[in-house]
C-alpha cells in the first residue's frame, strides 16, 4: 500500500490541472491535515493556485496570526512584489516561538475558537485577533530580545540575520494588528485603483493610532497602506500633506524610506521579466498591463522627486523605464506577426475551411494590448516601433483577409464550407479593426458584405 509521502509529489501536479470547483474540494481536505509537513510542502507548492482561485480555506489560528502582515507577504509567480516584503518562510519559525513563548491556556484558548468558526469568517478572525496579536507580539519580542546568547535564532532561524529581522518586523506588525485590520477595511479592495480623499483620512488616522502606541510603528502603518495601492508610489504623494500625530517628526524619515522602497520595489518588479525565470510575463495583455502600472508608478516618483528636488533616484528610475521598454517590445510588439497573423488562415481551397476559434481569441486579445501600447508608446521611446508594427500587421492583415475574400466562391457548393469561410472572413475583419481602427477597416468591410451578398442571391 502506497504511503502518503509517495502520493503527493504526483498529487501536486494534478492539482494545477483539475477544476476550480475540485481543487478547492482537495484543498479544504489538505488543510484537515496540514500539521504533517509533507502537506505544509504541498500546499505551499500549489500556492500560485490558491492565489488565482482563492477557495474557502478553513481557518487556522496560525492564519489569523499572519493577518496584520498578509499584504506584504512574499508573492508567488507575476511580477506583483510589496513593499517591505516578509519571505512566507519566516511564518514557521515565528509561529513556533510564539506558540512556545504565548500563555498555553490562552493560546488553546484562541485555537478552540477559530477552529469552531466556518471557512472564510473574516470578523471572527478579526475578533479573536484582536486578542491575540498584542500577546504575541509581546511573546515574539520578549523571545527575540531574551535570546543573548542567540540559541534561538541558530536554533530556529538557521542563522539568518535577514530572517531574525523580518521576525522583528513581524512583531512589530502585530503590535498594531488591530489598527491595520481597521486601516485594510478602509482600503478595500485591494488593490485600490485611485487614492481618494476618504482612503487618505483613514491611513492618516491609522498612522496617528499608531503614532499613539509607538512612534516607530507608523511606518508599518505606511507599508500596508501602500501594498493595498495599484500604485503605491501614490502614497508618497500626499505623505508630506498628512498629519502623523506623535510621529509627525519622523515624517522626512518616513518619506525616505518608503522613498527608497518604492524604487528598490520597482526595480525587483522588473527584475521579473526574465523570460527564464517562472514569472516572466505570459501574454501580451498581461505585458501591458504590468506596463501600465510600473509606468504610473515611475512616472509619479518622478514627479515627487523633482518637486521635491531629489535626483538620486532618477537614473534607477529611468533604468526600471527601459526595463519595461525592453519587455513590452518582447512581449507585445516583436510577437505580434506570429500572434495575431497566426489566427487567420490560409485559404481553404476545394476543403472545408478550419475555424481556429483559440486562436482568434488570443489574436484579439494581442491586438488590443497593441493599442493599448499608444498610451505608453511617447513615455518609452516606442512610438517609431509601434508605428512600424502598426502598419505592417494592417497591410499583412489585409492581404490575408482579401486572399480569403477571393477563396471564398469556392465554398459556395457547401453550407457547412461557406458557414467556416464567412466567419474566418469576419474574424480576419474584426482582427483587423482592432489594429488599424473601423477606418481602415471599412473598405474590406464592405466588399465582405458585397461578396456575401452576391454569393446569396445566386443561391
Amino acid at each position: 500500500m502506497s504511503r502518503p509521502d509517495d502520493l503527493l509529489p504526483g498529487l501536486e501536479g494534478r492539482l494545477f490541472d483539475i477544476p476550480d470547483e475540485k481543487f478547492a474540494e482537495v484543498v479544504r481536505l489538505l488543510e484537515r491535515v496540514r500539521d504533517h509537513p509533507d502537506i505544509r510542502q504541498t500546499l505551499d507548492r500549489i500556492r500560485p493556485r490558491l492565489v488565482q482561485v482563492r477557495p474557502d480555506r478553513r481557518l487556522t489560528l496560525k492564519r489569523v496570526l499572519c493577518m496584520p502582515f498578509e499584504d506584504v507577504l512574499e508573492t508567488f509567480g507575476g511580477v506583483d512584489v510589496p513593499l517591505g516584503r516578509i519571505e512566507r518562510r519566516v511564518i514557521e519559525p515565528v509561529w513556533d516561538t510564539v506558540r512556545e513563548a504565548m500563555d498555553p491556556h490562552a493560546f488553546d484558548q484562541f485555537d478552540r475558537q477559530v477552529r469552531e468558526m466556518p471557512p472564510g469568517s473574516r470578523n471572527g478572525a478579526a475578533n479573536v485577533g484582536r486578542k491575540l496579536w498584542p500577546m504575541a507580539a509581546e511573546a515574539l519580542r520578549g523571545a527575540l530580545q531574551r535570546d543573548a546568547g542567540r540559541q534561538l535564532m541558530w536554533r530556529r532561524f538557521q542563522g539568518d540575520e535577514a530572517l531574525w529581522r523580518q521576525a522583528l518586523d513581524v512583531a512589530a506588525f502585530l503590535e498594531v494588528g488591530p489598527v491595520l485590520e481597521s486601516l485594510k477595511a478602509d482600503l478595500s479592495p485591494k488593490l485600490v485603483p485611485v487614492l481618494e480623499p476618504p482612503h487618505i483620512a483613514a491611513i492618516e488616522q491609522a498612522a496617528q493610532a499608531a503614532a499613539r502606541q509607538a512612534t516607530s510603528a507608523v511606518y508599518y502603518v505606511l507599508l500596508v497602506a501602500a501594498s493595498r495601492l495599484a500604485t503605491p508610489a501614490d502614497l508618497l504623494t500626499v505623505l508630506h500633506d498628512l498629519d502623523l500625530g506623535r510621529a509627525r517628526k519622523e515624517q522626512p524619515v518616513l518619506f525616505a524610506q518608503l522613498s527608497g522602497l518604492v524604487v528598490s520595489n520597482l526595480e525587483e518588479r522588473t527584475a521579473r521579466f526574465d523570460p527564464g525565470t517562472s514569472d516572466a510575463v505570459a501574454s501580451p495583455e498581461a505585458a501591458i498591463a504590468i506596463a501600465e502600472r510600473l509606468i504610473a508608478s515611475v512616472d509619479t516618483t518622478n514627479a515627487v522627486m523633482d518637486l521635491l528636488a531629489e535626483p538620486m533616484y532618477r537614473e534607477r528610475l529611468d533604468a526600471v523605464k527601459a526595463a519595461v521598454r525592453d519587455m513590452v517590445s518582447a512581449s507585445v510588439l516583436d510577437t505580434a506577426p506570429g500572434g495575431i497573423l497566426a489566427a487567420v488562415p490560409p485559404p481553404a481551397g476545394a476543403g472545408v475551411p478550419v475555424v481556429d476559434e483559440e486562436a482568434q481569441s488570443a489574436a484579439e486579445d494581442h491586438a488590443r494590448a497593441l493599442r493599448r501600447c499608444e498610451a505608453l508608446a511617447e513615455s518609452l521611446g516606442l512610438q517609431k516601433p509601434l508605428d512600424d508594427t502598426v502598419k505592417a500587421m494592417t497591410g499583412d492583415l489585409a492581404r490575408r483577409a482579401q486572399a480569403l475574400l477571393d477563396d471564398y466562391p469556392r465554398s459556395a457548393g457547401s453550407r457547412d464550407a461557406a458557414d467556416a469561410a464567412e466567419l474566418n472572413l469576419f474574424y480576419a475583419l474584426r482582427l483587423l479593426e482592432l489594429v488599424a481602427g473601423p477606418a481602415k477597416a471599412e473598405q474590406l468591410r464592405q466588399a465582405i458584405l458585397a461578396t456575401i451578398g452576391e454569393m446569396d442571391m445566386e443561391e
